[in-house]
């Protein structure tokens, strides 16, 4: 692979990241390079005026092979960091006291751990992008620790768990500022994002010579989704390998986690509900296996918000129906406005999501006139045993939410580049009636509760 610095602007951010890491940690050059520009010696730092030199120069294969860093990664480091992220969460505490096999986890440590541009590629992770990896590590850590219950092959664990912490490196081509920053919506920021599994894929494919490129493609799939409605190629179930499957169900259970759980004290097996929501278009057999997993921990009974406060939180249900029920409608009248009878694969992606939004409706048995009925119960009687599940709720509707967001992220860039002047209309129109409908707030009061974060 060849990559001109003058004309790629991911290899410039990659340079601009080790520059980054140069000044905490000592980046050198490992042989003497000779450029058009000059000369640069081994052990010259990697520093702004190396990169200057590297402006009219194309770089064959691995750029980091050229680099030694002071303090790589090693195996030891990797599996105590596993070991920490584990036991800094008493949710994943008690997941891992019942599954994890550590002896395994070291083995696949080690595994990766021969591969030193692999390191290196992490050990530039870990330094820039601390929350990319500490995502890499959760992937890795349930992926090897599921595999492991399936009665997989060692093999499969390794290559799995090499794959889940190397899948994001990609990110490390984009600018920092949209790594940094993806709550703000720009549909170049959007564009650049969604190059990312196709970066990774190019840079893996430059340090992991030994692996077969079907299961290097896994990287690039590891934001398709089974029923078609991922990126970058919008594949469906039948065409994604089988690590792809496994990579998108990992980097969706993270995902799931992070935004609604992490921090709530509740435990892994509130995920079943969010999990079996998203199970028919988003998982396979790994999915599967992580539900029987959850369904055998003990139940845990935490709730967060006093029962003085819950008639705030059942009003914030009201108001998020509210919210789910205009969508649906606005959603539902795009999908017969533009009709199934094209050849697009991108109009199929966005009926797709239209569909899996309304099933993920209809499975979480909530979003109706006869539970919010019940709800009214609930706070007229008091019911505090019902207090809990209010919760629930509020978590499952956030992640129907999360998926009404992205449809409308995802019809927005489907119209940057929409040719139909017909199918442009009614998506446009339909875009603009989903925007008009306010996102309900919480109120003030619930502000100091972790229920007030989940996004």
């Amino acid at each position: 692979m060849v990559v001109d610095m003058s004309k790629n602007g991911d290899l410039s951010c990659l340079a601009e990241y080790l520059v980054r890491l140069n000044k905490t940690t000592p980046v050198t050059f490992i042989d003497t390079v000779n450029l058009s520009s000059g000369v640069i010696c081994a052990g010259d730092c990697f520093n702004d005026e190396k990169v200057a030199m590297f402006q009219d120069e194309s770089i064959d294969g691995n750029f980091l092979a050229l680099l030694n860093f002071a303090q790589a990664l090693n195996a030891a480091t990797l599996l105590k960091d596993l070991q920490v992220m584990v036991n800094a969460d008493t949710a994943l505490i008690s997941f891992a006291e019942k599954y994890t096999h550590w002896s395994d986890i070291a083995n696949a440590v080690a595994y990766l751990s021969k591969n030193p541009s692999a390191m290196k590629w992490l050990t530039l992770l870990k330094d820039q992008l601390p929350k990319v990896y500490n995502q890499a590590l959760f992937c890795a850590w349930l992926g090897a620790t599921l595999i492991q219950d399936l009665k997989r092959s060692e093999r499969d664990a390794c290559n799995l768990f090499f794959l889940a912490m190397m899948h994001d490196i990609g990110l490390l081509h984009l600018p920092i500022s949209v790594v940094h920053d993806q709550s703000t919506f720009f549909i170049s920021s959007l564009n650049l994002l969604q190059n990312h599994p196709m970066l990774s894929f190019g840079a893996l494919k430059t340090c992991a010579l030994d692996l077969p490129s079907d299961m290097l493609m896994s990287v690039m799939e590891h934001h398709e989704k089974l029923d078609g409605t991922g990126y970058p190629l919008g594949k469906n179930s039948k065409k994604i390998s089988r690590y792809g499957h496994w990579l998108a169900f990992l980097d969706s259970i993270n995902g799931i986690y992070t935004k609604r759980l992490k921090n709530s004290g509740r435990s892994l097996r509130d995920l079943i509900a969010m999990v079996q929501m998203n199970g028919h278009g988003r998982f396979g057999v790994l999915g599967k296996k992580f539900i029987e997993c959850l369904k055998a921990l003990p139940e845990c009974h935490v709730r967060v918000v006093p029962n003085v406060l819950m008639p705030h939180l059942i009003q914030a249900v009201r108001d998020h129906n509210g919210y789910l029920s205009s969508s649906v409608t606005i959603m539902n009248t795009i999908a017969q406005e533009i009709g199934f009878h094209h050849d697009d694969t991108r109009m199929h992606s966005l009926q797709n999501a239209i569909i899996h939004i309304n099933i993920s409706i209809t499975q979480s048995g909530i979003i109706n006139p006869a539970y919010m009925r019940w709800l009214d119960q609930v706070e007229a009687e008091g019911l505090e045993h019902a207090y809990r599940e209010v919760e629930d709720v509020y978590l499952m509707m956030h992640e129907v939410i999360y998926h009404v967001i992205k449809l409308r992220r995802q019809i927005e860039l489907f119209l940057h580049s929409l040719a139909d002047a017909t199918d442009s209309y009614y998506l446009r129109k339909g875009l603009e009636r989903l925007e008009r409908i306010v996102m309900p707030k919480l109120h003030p009061n619930l502000e100091p509760f972790w229920i007030a974060s989940v996004k």
